[in-house]
């Protein structure tokens, strides 16, 4: 999960400052992704790795907006070669690759409940999911679905009628 945030935001930074040049959405982007990493576990080695990953990114990313503290950072993270012979981070496409999806749940367009489903889910599993949810099911129970919108991949709003 971790890893393919980094990734994403490898990629959106990439793109902010090599081909579009807004430093202002890199730079949140980055901030963004920082938030993340100061929530994220450190309990195995796996989480320790992507951390360091994660934080060697980030570093790379600031240097061309703030190179003098990013020089020292990036000594600091233990790299004997400086920063500047470094190559530009690269987004790892299979990183990003979503395999589960979180569907929002509404019920007369009111949130009822959130389901993780598999990336590749079709609308009626969706549905058969969303349906077992306990809070969806209080309010769907007794009434007569009316329609069933889905939005792939997001949400799921039921529209009901006593």
């Amino acid at each position: 999960m971790l890893r393919r945030e980094v990734h994403k935001t490898i990629a959106k930074v990439s793109d902010d400052i090599g081909r579009r040049q807004t430093f202002n959405t890199a730079i949140a982007a980055v901030m963004e992704l920082m938030n993340k990493l100061t929530k994220a576990p450190l309990d195995s080695e796996q989480d320790r790795a992507v951390m360091a990953e994660a934080l060697s990114a980030v570093v790379r990313m600031l240097y061309p907006i703030t190179p003098h503290i990013c020089f020292e950072l990036w000594q600091a993270l233990g790299n004997e070669s400086a920063i500047d012979t470094a190559e530009w981070v690269k987004a790892d496409e299979a990183a990003m690759v979503e395999d589960e999806k979180l569907i929002v749940v509404q019920v007369n367009g009111k949130v009822r409940g959130k389901v993780t489903v598999a990336a590749d889910a079709d609308e009626d599993t969706v549905k058969t999911i969303a349906f077992a949810d306990e809070n969806v099911k209080k309010f769907i129970d007794n009434q007569h679905i009316v329609k069933v919108i889905y939005v792939v991949g997001k949400l799921l709003n039921v529209v009901v009628k006593p």
